[in-house]
């Protein structure tokens, strides 16, 4: 679709964010026949999805039956509720439902775009195996959405930032303001915004407000992600909801300086039909080759590299406390440091269970593939001064910090950093994600998806967060394309495939 400013002044919606979550909404909403827009501030498409491993976690899919393995919706969110009981009492469950009832669908529907997935994977103590990894990297989740938006004649815009959304008399959203290039620009809704802007961990006046200090000095994975839909929504009167919850902050080493080989296969479904193939029937022994890059690439290093003995330190070579570590780390200058290790302590983590980092399911890396891997993070040296010389610390601090390691010649390993990778807190929505204000009623025209949307929900465990990006981006899409009562009579004289999505059973909740 051309993308002039004549055509852009009108849309049936407008979806804010151009992640997964975003994108998932824009194909959804765009099957109904929809006009949409979308604006992505940034400069690419893939928002904090293209950062993440790329595991979706769901209940009673397709690879799950191939693989004989019976699975059901109130299982999965047990299984969901048991990663976060400390704030058990502050969940929504039936927001929980609506994942655990979607997800499957969602899995199948990603496949019917394109996207591969291996598995599926068990990730104790869930019951079964239900973490589906994407093949060849989460990458082709954006590549397939955006390609399927584009063929539907979905406009994209990108480095388009959104100022404020438009009410009427009434308080319904029919617009949205954003600025494009310096240039500030409005376009009209039939239906309604979508906002699936992410969370709000690159915004430190927020984390100042709501976040324990660890996490306001963390580094945010994404510093794009400004919490801009969680302000544009709180000014037409939305509730936010859970703003002081938070999964982290974690470690996370620097991005490797060159591309793995995952990173540069293309993006073919019939190459990601064959590595998932290999995935299902080649040993284990013959995978970690593939998935080593990934392991060393994109992973938090294992904390139980301290309970051995591993010492951390920070840019001065001062011992950093470990009974929180990335928390200590977090608050240290530049929420950065080393992991130091002796000789002895480096042999132990070459062979399971002593791992540095760990592709849930998959593989597992060594010591010994970090320093074939990844020579860019481990400085060896036979002595504390010369160690120190090496990384830029302090010699005499240095030394004071690893008095307990004695086995031979030392090793830094790093630098590694204190990292934000989501805040939990979101707008409240309900079901169907449509946002709510304090008192319950519902934003007329105005929707939430992903991290932006989240509501009550505390998303701990591998595939989760994503899971709900891509279920409730797909939600939202439909909702809000299917806002007026009239249009269901329309769908279903189109056929089965276009009949509205069925309200989710929580009589069990």
């Amino acid at each position: 679709m051309p993308d002039t400013d004549a055509e852009l002044q009108t849309a049936d919606i407008v979806i804010v964010g151009g992640g997964g979550s975003g994108l998932a909404a824009a194909v959804s909403a765009s099957a109904r026949g929809m006009r949409i827009v979308v604006l992505e501030k940034a400069n690419v498409l893939g928002g904090t999805t293209r950062y993440s491993v790329g595991s979706v976690s769901a209940a009673c899919t397709r690879l799950q039956r191939r693989a004989n393995i019976t699975d059901n919706a109130d299982d999965f969110r047990a299984d969901m509720r048991g990663f976060i009981p400390e704030f058990v009492t502050r969940d929504n469950p039936r927001l929980r439902s609506v994942l655990a009832v979607e997800s499957g669908i969602t899995v199948q529907w990603l496949e019917d775009l394109g996207v591969v997935f291996a598995g599926p994977f068990p990730e104790p103590p869930n019951r079964v195996s239900g973490m589906h990894n994407v093949v060849p990297a989460s990458r082709m989740y954006i590549s397939k959405l955006a390609s399927a938006a584009r063929r539907a004649g979905v406009t994209i815009r990108l480095q388009a930032s959104a100022q404020k959304l438009v009410t009427d008399a009434s308080g319904t959203v029919v617009g949205i303001e954003y600025m494009h290039e310096g240039n500030p620009r409005q376009i009209s809704v039939r239906r309604g915004v979508i906002l699936a802007s992410g969370d709000f961990s690159g915004n430190k006046e927020l984390r100042k407000k709501f976040l324990r200090p660890a996490a306001v000095a963390a580094i945010p994975i994404n510093p794009v992600n400004t919490g801009d839909g969680h302000e544009l929504a709180k000014q037409v009167g939305a509730a936010w909801r859970n703003m002081d919850v938070l999964v982290g902050p974690q470690f996370r080493f620097p991005r490797a300086p060159k591309m793995g080989f995952i990173d540069l296969l293309p993006d073919w479904s019939w190459l990601a039909r064959l590595g998932a193939l290999y995935f299902k029937f080649a040993p284990s022994w013959m995978i970690k080759p593939l998935v080593t890059s990934l392991l060393i690439a994109n992973m938090s290093p294992s904390e139980r590299l301290f309970h051995e003995g591993a010492v951390l330190v920070d840019l001065d070579g001062e011992r950093l406390s470990t009974v929180k570590a990335a928390d200590s780390l977090a608050e240290a200058r530049d929420a950065t440091g080393y992991i130091i290790l002796d000789e002895r302590l480096a042999r132990l983590f070459m062979k399971y269970p002593y791992f540095i980092s760990t592709a849930p399911g998959i593989a597992y890396a060594y010591f010994s593939d970090y320093v074939r891997g990844r020579p860019d993070l481990v400085r060896r040296a036979a002595s504390v001064a010369e160690l120190a010389g090496r990384i830029g610390l302090s010699a005499d601090r240095l030394s004071a910090s690893v008095e307990d390691l004695q086995s031979g010649a030392l090793y830094a390993l790093g630098p590694v950093h204190a990292m934000l990778t989501i805040t939990e807190g979101s707008l409240a929505v309900d079901e169907h994600c449509r946002v709510l204000k304090e008192n319950g009623q519902v934003v007329e025209g105005l929707y939430a998806a992903g991290a932006a949307g989240q509501a009550n929900m505390t998303l701990k465990g591998h595939g989760l967060h994503l899971a709900w990006a891509l279920t409730s981006g797909r939600i939202a899409g439909e909702m809000a394309a299917r806002r007026f009562p009239n249009d269901a009579e329309e769908w279903i004289t189109r056929g089965e495939a276009a009949k509205p999505m069925a309200a989710p059973d929580h009589s069990s909740v």
